[in-house]
Formats: structure tokens, C-alpha cells, sequence
């Protein structure tokens, strides 16, 4: 038995199906994909790979089911934030998922794979469609976007660096501080993060990440009377970034640190412009 968590737009397909023929594994031995969300850095391959697996089923979120069912407004809502020729090349073809194919995993649905238990945990905050995933065996979490995002070129420092994608349009930040604390109550050892790898040391990650959702939160706010709040919102998380950054003695330039997190920030700020208008 197989599964995938997080299939990546329907561009990664190909390498998902590499991973299967280097260990061996026939695509009939697939039984699961458990995208953590729907949002399709995440979830836009998903569709493709129910087609190429026909014993699999695909676990997902309540919030999210219809979505994978039917992706129309999915699309739609990514083209609004991406624009279609930027959409095209980085999430290509959206595939539904035959809802007899669909099972929506409820807070605390129980998994036996392989005769390790996972545990489904709805985990809001980034996106009122996630679920995290408990590992028993490994005592590790999948996290999806929940426990933020980090890039391995920005770890060269004293720390690690993380932060919370704060992408449009369900950003709450109360709702995910509740979500970390309740990931942490599992006692985990380790996080599997989708944006990018393993981590441990999961105290001081933590204590960046919940500070960087508070400080994102007052920035938006300290910002809300401006004109070109979006913007500028835009531009002081980015400092914060690089600030932590060069405190923390990373051995990356300015300009690859800008390459690597200026849209992220960018969409973060989308994120947070949204958010302002639902207070």
C-alpha cells in the first residue's frame, strides 16, 4: 500500500510517478491521496493522480471535497490571484475527482496504513479547508501550509526560517494560533513540511512562526488607513524577513533572499489586504 500526501500542481505528476517506478511500487498499490488543502500548490495534481491510480481514494477536508469534485471555482478563484498565463505554467490543467472516488475526513478521522495509525486533524487558521496529519509511528506531523513554510537555501543561518503563508483568501490568525497549540498537544518530534522538508527543534519554530503570524496581523493593521496599504504591507514584511535573516547570519545575498520570498510576500500581502476588509 501507497499514498501521496500533498500532490503538488499537476506539473509535479511526473516526478510523483518517477518516485513509484524508482521504489518499485505499481501505481494499483496506491491506495490514498490526502491533499492537506485545496489550494492547488497542494491539491491541483490531485485529479490527475485519481486517474492514474484506479484503487485510490482521495481523503480531503470537508470544506474541500466539493472543490476536488469540481473545480470550476477553484480555478476560478486562482486565476483571480495568479492571472491566466501565470496560472498555466505553474498549476496547468485542473482534473475533477469522481465523487464516488471523494472521502471527506472529519476532525480526528482515524487512518490504519499500513498498520500505522494517522490521525486527521482540522487544523484553520491558513485555510478553513486544512487538516494536518498525525504520524503515529514517526511521531511526526504533516503540516500542509499549517506550520508555515521554509526554504532550505534561507537555513544557513544560526536558526531556521519560517513563516506563515498568509495567502488569500482565509487567513485567520486567532484561529491559527489555536491550530499550533493543538499540533504541539500531540507532543510531535518532528513536522513534514509541504514548502520545504523535515524540521525538528520544534520549540524555537514555533515560537517564530506564532510570532510572525501576531506581527503580520498588527503590520496589516498599523497599515489599514493607508492608500496603498497592500503595498506597503507588502514591503514591511519583506523587511521583517530580511531582518531576521541577516540577525541570524544567513550566507545569502539580498537579492537571492528577494528572489526566493518576494512573491511569497507579495501574496502574503493579498492575504493580508483580504483579511483587513473581512474586520
Amino acid at each position: 500500500m501507497a499514498g501521496f500526501i500533498d500532490s503538488g500542481t499537476s506539473n509535479s505528476v511526473p516526478i510523483l510517478l518517477q518516485v513509484l517506478e524508482k521504489k518499485g511500487i505499481a501505481k494499483e498499490s496506491v491506495a490514498y491521496v490526502m491533499p492537506t488543502h485545496v489550494h492547488l500548490d497542494h491539491a491541483g495534481g490531485a485529479g490527475e493522480l485519481m486517474q492514474l491510480f484506479p484503487n485510490a481514494t482521495l481523503l480531503i477536508h470537508p470544506r474541500g471535497a466539493r472543490h476536488m469534485i469540481d473545480p470550476a471555482k477553484l480555478e476560478q478563484g486562482s486565476l483571480a490571484v495568479y492571472g491566466e498565463e501565470a496560472f498555466g505554467k505553474m498549476f496547468g490543467r485542473l482534473t475533477p475527482v469522481p465523487a464516488v472516488r471523494v472521502q471527506e475526513t472529519e476532525d480526528e478521522f482515524e487512518l490504519d496504513f499500513n498498520g500505522r495509525k494517522l490521525v486527521f486533524l482540522d487544523t484553520p487558521g491558513h485555510a478553513r479547508h486544512h487538516y494536518c496529519i498525525y504520524d503515529e509511528q514517526s511521531q511526526g506531523l504533516f503540516t500542509g501550509d499549517t506550520f508555515g513554510a521554509s526554504y532550505p537555501e534561507l537555513n544557513k543561518g544560526k536558526n531556521r526560517f519560517i513563516f506563515p503563508p498568509t495567502t488569500p483568501i482565509q487567513f485567520d490568525p486567532a484561529a491559527w494560533l489555536v491550530s499550533l497549540d493543538r499540533l504541539m498537544s500531540f507532543k510531535p518530534e518532528r513536522i513534514y513540511v509541504t514548502h520545504f522538508g523535515m524540521h525538528e527543534n520544534l520549540p524555537s519554530l514555533l515560537m517564530l512562526l506564532r510570532s510572525t503570524i501576531e506581527s503580520y496581523a498588527d503590520t496589516a493593521q498599523e497599515l489599514s488607513d493607508s492608500n496603498n496599504r497592500e503595498k506597503e504591507i507588502e514591503e514591511s514584511i519583506l523587511q521583517s524577513s530580511i531582518d531576521y535573516l541577516t540577525d541570524q547570519q544567513c550566507e545569502v545575498d539580498l537579492t537571492t533572499i528577494k528572489m526566493l520570498i518576494g512573491r511569497d510576500m507579495e501574496l502574503n500581502a493579498q492575504g493580508l489586504e483580504h483579511w483587513l476588509t473581512t474586520l
